[in-house]
């Protein structure tokens, strides 16, 4: 799942704990387990963002996402295998 990766994307990022924390407060408070965590999670952490109503995939062309951290590594080698297969 592409949430997936932009967790891990974040390991380091300083506002994780509070998300985190954010998403167990919430599940025991309501009662109600997330059912998509990662979701949940990058929802969350948009909403931390100057501009929180954005999708994914725009707040990927703001920045919001550190693209060249090595959890999209395997990504990327599967798109250049793919790209070069299409192109060759």
């Amino acid at each position: 799942m592409l949430e997936s990766l932009l967790m891990e994307s974040l390991a380091e990022d300083p506002v994780r704990p509070c998300i985190e924390d954010f998403l167990v407060c919430s599940e025991s408070r309501s009662r109600t387990p997330t059912q998509r965590p990662e979701k949940s999670f990058v929802h969350a952490y948009l909403a931390t963002r100057p501009d929180p109503h954005v999708s994914v995939g725009v707040a990927a062309q703001k920045g919001y996402w550190n693209l060249d951290h090595p959890a999209f590594e395997k990504t990327r080698r599967f798109l250049s295998d793919v790209h070069g297969a299409v192109a060759g």
